[in-house]
């Protein structure tokens, strides 16, 4: 039974954006948004730990996604 669950709810690829000129892309792997919903917010990154910075997000194959919420999309989380 929870084999077939995680089948159905593939996790969603993160990768961290550099900051400055030398620094490199940094796949951080693959997170689950929050229950209920279908994308991420710069909130969600920040309870996941994840520090300021940009952040781009690949939905699993066959997520339905719209103009609205592409199946890549940037994610920013600014300095508090």
């Amino acid at each position: 039974m929870s084999e077939e669950l995680r089948k159905l709810r593939k996790g969603w690829k993160m990768w961290k954006n550099p900051n400055a000129a030398g620094e490199s892309v940094v796949y951080l792997g693959e997170f689950y948004p929050p229950e209920g919903r279908f994308c991420f917010t710069g909130r969600d990154l920040r309870e996941l730990g994840l520090g300021p910075g940009e952040y781009t997000v690949l939905a699993p194959d066959g997520f339905p996604h719209s103009d609205v919420f592409g199946r890549w999309q940037k994610v920013s989380i600014t300095q508090c």
